[in-house]
């Protein structure tokens, strides 16, 4: 018996462990912008006065008349021991419309901005790929790219997404959808009764080998 204890006791330590805390996608919210049927948009508050919902996206232009476009990722449901980073994927087009001025071409220069309330955003921005065509781009960010917001988005469980244009026309580009991954560690796990009578076993065996060395 103690000898067959003592073959299983790695595999059954092994085992014990498996609840241990690793790093993990803990979940995600995705978002699909557009008036057709079935979409589930960003609600009436977050449209600024002059965006426009066409079948499937949201036109989305920095007019100065007009309020911020914002938009809330809500993950404050999910159930973590911490967060380390989060990837936002958006797919977008019309990013690199321009205006012509005196022969020369001035580009549209649109950016992410994320912030932690309605009211305070990251200093530092994301770049959008300029492109006419419907483009998918991942922006990740952690504590490290973004200390001013970070902690309070985590702590509030909130991310709100907002956009920033640096050229000096009015431009324009059109949001289809977007997706939040949240990556951290997870909640720790509930041993089941039989990984807790393996976990026993194996501490037993643990003993017993240790006595017999002693007694020798």
């Amino acid at each position: 018996m103690k000898a067959m204890i003592k073959r299983a006791l790695p595999a059954l330590l092994l085992a014990s462990c498996a609840f241990s805390a690793q790093a993990a996608v803990l979940g995600s919210v995705e978002k699909n912008y557009g008036s057709a049927s079935g979409r589930d948009g960003i609600g009436a508050n977050s449209f600024k006065s002059c965006d426009n919902a066409a079948a499937t996206s949201v036109n989305i232009t920095d007019k100065a008349s007009c309020n911020r476009f914002r938009d809330v990722f809500d993950f404050s449901g999910l159930e973590y021991t911490s967060i380390d980073s989060f990837d936002l994927t958006l797919t977008f087009s019309g990013t690199n419309d321009y205006t012509s001025l005196i022969g020369r071409k001035y580009y549209e220069e649109w950016n992410v901005r994320i912030a932690d309330s309605a009211t305070h955003g990251s200093n530092t921005l994301m770049d959008m790929a300029n492109s006419t065509a419907a483009t998918t781009q991942t922006f990740s960010f952690n504590a490290a790219t973004h200390s001013d917001v970070f902690a309070n988005i985590v702590k509030n469980g909130k991310l709100e997404l907002w956009f920033s244009d640096n050229s000096a026309f009015t431009a324009n580009f059109n949001l289809m959808n977007a997706s939040l991954v949240v990556n951290g560690v997870a909640a720790a796990a509930v041993p089941e009764p039989t990984s807790i009578a393996l976990f026993g076993v194996a501490m037993l065996g643990a003993v017993c080998a240790r006595r017999r060395r002693a007694a020798k």
